[in-house]
């Protein structure tokens, strides 16, 4: 004797999944807004001469991540230091993300509720 079951709903729930995949393969908008939300932080704990590092910090999204930069071509080396230039980097960046590694994680956690709630999937 060969039991059977049958589960209702399976095709729709397996095509819920797949459509959620998709909308978590690019998270640009997660990743900016994520990001963007970081620069505060990131420009209190910048040194300041004349202010222009600090004004200039930006965030940008990606399907792969977000970012934190500047145009300003010292940035880099005051952020993560130059040997060559004798810079011990102050690590602005590093430093934000670690103080608020509790909150980027909230926040991607409830991007990635958004999206499921959107494709009816239930909060809890």
């Amino acid at each position: 004797m060969v039991a059977k079951i049958e589960i209702k709903g399976a095709a729709e729930t397996a095509h819920a999944f797949d459509a959620l995949r998709n909308d978590l393969a690019d998270m640009a908008p997660a990743h900016e807004k994520i990001a963007r939300a970081r620069l505060p932080g990131v420009r209190q704990r910048t040194p300041v001469r004349s202010g222009a590092l600090a004004s200039s910090w930006d965030a940008e999204g990606s399907p792969d991540g977000g970012g934190i930069l500047s145009p300003l071509p010292y940035a880099g080396p005051i952020e993560f230091g130059s040997s060559a230039r004798n810079i011990i980097g102050v690590g602005m960046i590093a430093a934000t993300l670690e103080a608020e590694a509790a909150d980027v994680t909230a926040e991607y956690g409830e991007a990635i509720a958004e999206r499921a709630r959107a494709r009816g999937f239930p909060r809890d």
